[in-house]
């Protein structure tokens, strides 16, 4: 297909600098900007969601930005830790994973995931990950509504 190489090339540009902010080697401190309809985040200046079991970073949702249609974030999840049981009763959820490795249990089945890899967890149903390994688990995740909610069954 042409232009696939150069879509392939640009895809990666952008995870490989999610992981260089992800692992401290960039980014910018700088307040939230929005202009012409857009709303511009940078990593560094959005305040952790502190849990037991890791950190949450929202970077898009419709608190940050009322027109915001989606919400994403950059979670990390400490070596040896799970997140709770949960599910998303009015979302889908995307996960990639950028460094570390985790089972996760999506309703009844396991997977194990490595970097590189995404996965797609279907709405309203019950998930969990569970770190492997001596590595915090660093991933992306993006949601298909701008209020995700979160359920634990």
């Amino acid at each position: 297909m042409p232009g696939l190489s150069s879509t392939v090339t640009a895809g990666l540009a952008v995870l490989s600098a999610a992981a260089a902010v992800l692992t401290g080697q960039g980014g910018q401190k700088a307040a939230p900007r929005r202009d012409a309809g857009i709303a511009v985040q940078h990593f560094d200046a959005v305040k952790p969601d502190q849990q037991p079991w890791g950190t949450l970073r929202w970077m898009m949702n419709s608190q940050i930005d009322p027109g915001a249609g989606q919400t994403f974030g950059v979670a990390e999840i400490k070596a040896g830790q799970r997140n709770p049981r949960h599910l998303h009763p009015n979302c889908e959820e995307l996960l990639y994973v950028i460094s570390g490795s985790c089972e996760h249990i999506v309703g009844t089945a396991k997977v194990t995931l490595k970097p590189g890899d995404l996965i797609r967890i279907p709405r309203g149903v019950p998930h969990q990950a569970i770190v492997l390994g001596n590595e915090p688990l660093r991933c992306v995740v993006s949601y298909d509504s701008p209020d995700r909610q979160m359920v634990t069954p």
